[in-house]
């Protein structure tokens, strides 16, 4: 007997749910894992449960991974995703452990008390917040070990010893460790609960150096627009998504979570906080983008008891999801506009953004004016669109006019 696969998929997630998993990690799998999954199996003819399939799917993922085309973590979470759909299958329930979610780390009920109380005087967002938890749980996992009952007695020694066990498990993320000590040990001395100021021994390490990706032209955005049927309802609302997100710069986070009254139409403006930095942003609504959202909504909308803007167009008609939608809306356009992607080549949803801030910067704005209408929480975040400005760059460039030739050779 063939079992949908669709069914297969609702019945894991719904697993996850009772194992206690974060409705984020399992929102990230139904869309990032099963998503593709799905897509693999309808190209190949099936809607059905299919173990070789299944497997020939994660062999392609395989190969994309051996290419560079996807990442290490990205590759297990795939596997994960496959070994469930197999083994619910096969015993009715997931066989294995790695399948719970949360950290494996208990602490004392003091520390956990704390640790409760500094999680809540956070204002960061969830995905922020998730693995903050998880790190200061192993930090203070650590601390249980090496006999502290309570914050006292911990020394600069011991936070040293924690850094050398966290940069062996979080390789390029010690950044993400030092942030969150820096933190917890901050909340812990201004509520009297540690002496010592352990900032000299978190002191940050030099920058990695950040490669900054290529934007799309202007010709480039006109051509992706150019693609859309704007006489159907998803034309509709993919243009406005597309011109939105091309002309204020908004992240595709926000894009989604757009609600009906985040937009002030009296005064042309939209007025959000940001899911990234949990900071207001107020932006002004340009005549273009503002009548393709209104058309949208007046025209295509599906009715629906959500206050999101932009809705599925197929029922349930509930928002577009958190993660890999807008990349997917745009994906299509790209194809029919005859723009290729290759593997790190930059050209996401999140592109628009580096359009934006590029284009701004070539048209004289000032990286401070940038800034705020990026919504960048520090203003050197702008300074990376100075790359880009290929124009300004030359002007900068000095000539050897002044630098004596001899015998073909520049002489110093």
């Amino acid at each position: 007997m063939e079992i949908p696969l669709e069914r297969l998929i609702e019945r894991v997630l719904a697993e996850l749910e009772k194992l206690g998993m974060a409705k984020i990690t399992i929102k990230s799998y139904a869309v990032s894992a099963y998503g593709p999954m799905r897509n693999y199996c309808a190209r190949n003819g099936t809607t059905c449960y299919d173990p070789a399939v299944l497997n020939a799917f994660l062999n392609s993922q395989k190969e994309r991974l051996a290419n560079s085309e996807i990442s290490e973590r990205y590759f297990r979470k795939l596997r994960r995703a496959v070994l469930m759909i197999h083994d619910l299958h096969q015993h009715e329930a997931l066989q294995d452990s790695r399948y719970h979610s949360g950290s494996k780390c208990e602490v004392s009920e003091y520390f956990g008390l704390y640790l409760k109380r500094f999680i809540e005087a956070q204002y960061l967002t969830k995905g922020t917040i998730s693995w903050l938890k998880s790190i200061l749980l192993q930090f203070l996992c650590q601390m249980e070990r090496t006999g502290h009952r309570d914050f006292s007695a911990i020394s600069p020694g011991d936070v040293k010893d924690f850094l050398l066990m966290a940069a062996d498990k979080h390789k390029g993320g010690i950044q993400n460790v030092l942030y969150a000590l820096r933190l917890f040990l901050d909340y812990l001395r201004s509520n009297s609960l540690v002496s010592i100021d352990f900032r000299p021994v978190l002191n940050k390490p030099a920058r990695r150096k950040k490669r900054m990706l290529p934007c799309f032209t202007r010709e480039e955005v006109e051509a992706i627009l150019a693609q859309i049927d704007t006489s159907t309802k998803q034309g509709k609302r993919d243009y406005a998504i597309i011109l939105l997100a091309s002309h204020t710069g908004l992240r595709s986070i926000d894009i989604v979570n757009l609600r009906l009254s985040d937009f002030d139409w009296l005064h042309d403006s939209i007025h959000i906080v940001q899911r990234k930095t949990g900071r207001p942003l107020v932006l002004p609504l340009e005549p273009d983008t503002g009548n393709a959202i209104a058309q949208y909504i007046l025209e295509a909308r599906p009715k629906s008891t959500s206050d999101h803007v932009f809705l599925r167009t197929s029922a349930p008609y509930r928002k577009l999801a958190d993660c890999g939608s807008m990349d997917n809306i745009l994906e299509k356009y790209l194809q029919s506009a005859g723009i290729l992607r290759q593997p790190g080549d930059g050209k996401s949803f999140h592109a628009l953004r580096r359009s934006m801030g590029t284009w701004m910067l070539e048209s004289g704005v000032p990286l401070t004016t940038i800034s705020q209408v990026l919504g960048h929480k520090e203003q050197d975040s702008a300074k990376q669109y100075l790359s880009m400005d290929h124009v300004r760059l030359e002007s900068c460039a000095l000539d050897f006019q002044e630098i004596p030739l001899g015998r073909g050779i520049f002489q110093w």
